[in-house]
């Protein structure tokens, strides 16, 4: 994974020349996401040209960079900025890395793209987003499942009042016990902010709340559970959040499931109606009655798919200086909400989040 700051660049073709019909992206961090996601998405877009690969793991970067056939490798981030031909970042490094990279890169004159979670604290993400305000770039967070057809269908028809009003929300997310062999930073606490809560809790939270409509959180009652690696981060915890307006979002996450495979939840129950995701299933009453009204849609691989549509969302908003569809502004507050449930978690009490 690469830091701040290396030595000096390693090429193993000349920078290209400028072509301003295409993106020239710089992907920094070549681990599972990069390969997995991330990449493969940038790869598939005609307007994208893969300039740039980061990663102080020489044999990881130069591998990749062959791989997916990208015109620069290098093992040193600041010197990438200075060195390289490109205008828009992607940041798939550890938690700890992300504010200082999108803050240098934002500066620089880049665009930017961060994985989840933006930051380790609501405040240290608050700097990322006065960077992209002071510097005028854009600043996008990869909360890939808002792109699924499955979730967008449903943030529509609940943005239509299909469901009446939202009054709870449960959403859940275990993930089958393993170890961090080959990602020890994720069990420490300095580098990654968090055990399960953040890293699951995340995408989670963000997921619930903008496909749900739900207003302005207002308190939060949070237990922690379990000790992972040598400081300590839970590895499951359960909370009650509660937002302006009376509706409640129920969260339970775990990293300790002694199951075969994850398991995933999200549902939502109105006044008029329920929803549940992993498959998509919309109930309501109709003149007293219990109807299925879930909509037809494609059987795609979402999670394949929803990285191929958040890449085109970010070129698109990009090429007309649209704000994105997941700001970092958004993720300020999923942050807030996370920092009261350790607060509470700790305290063993319910804790106001600030506004």
């Amino acid at each position: 994974m690469p830091g701040l700051p290396r030595s000096a660049a390693v090429r193993y073709t000349q920078r290209p020349m400028a072509n301003s019909r295409k993106i020239r992206i710089a992907v920094v961090g070549a681990g599972h996401v990069a390969q997995v996601a991330h990449i493969p998405a940038w790869k598939s877009h005609p307007d994208v040209e893969l300039a740039a690969i980061v990663d102080d793991d020489v044999v990881r970067v130069r591998h990749v960079a062959r791989q997916f056939g990208f015109k620069t490798w290098h093992r040193d981030f600041s010197r990438m900025l200075k060195d390289a031909d490109v205008n828009a970042v992607d940041i798939c490094t550890p938690n700890y890395l992300h504010a200082p990279m999108v803050i240098a890169a934002l500066r620089s004159g880049r665009d930017v793209l961060c994985e989840k979670p933006l930051a380790r604290s609501a405040a240290e993400a608050q700097k990322m987003v006065d960077a992209s305000d002071k510097y005028g770039r854009m600043l996008m967070v990869a909360m890939n499942n808002r792109f699924r057809e499955d979730v967008s269908t449903l943030h529509r028809l609940i943005k239509a009042g299909e469901l009446g009003d939202v009054q709870v929300v449960k959403a859940g997310w275990q993930r089958k016990s393993m170890e961090w062999k080959d990602r020890v930073w994720f069990t420490e606490k300095g580098k990654a902010g968090g055990g399960a809560l953040l890293d699951l809790g995340t995408p989670l939270m963000d997921l619930a709340i903008w496909m749900s409509h739900l207003r302005r959180p207002v308190s939060t009652s949070c237990a922690a559970y379990g000790k992972k690696g040598r400081n300590g981060v839970e590895d499951s915890a359960c909370a009650l959040v509660r937002f302006a307006g009376g509706a409640s979002l129920m969260l339970d996450v775990n990293w300790n499931l002694r199951e075969k495979t994850d398991r995933t939840y999200l549902n939502v129950f109105g006044s008029k109606g329920a929803a549940m995701l992993n498959p998509l299933q919309i109930h309501k009453s109709i003149h007293g009655v219990l109807v299925n009204v879930t909509p037809s849609i494609s059987r795609a691989n979402y999670y394949k798919k929803s990285y191929q549509e958040e890449i085109k969302h970010f070129v698109a908003c990009r090429a007309r200086r649209r704000k994105p569809l997941s700001s970092g502004r958004e993720a300020v507050t999923v942050l807030r909400i996370l920092d009261a449930m350790y607060a509470s978690a700790a305290s063993g009490r319910e804790v106001e989040i600030p506004a």
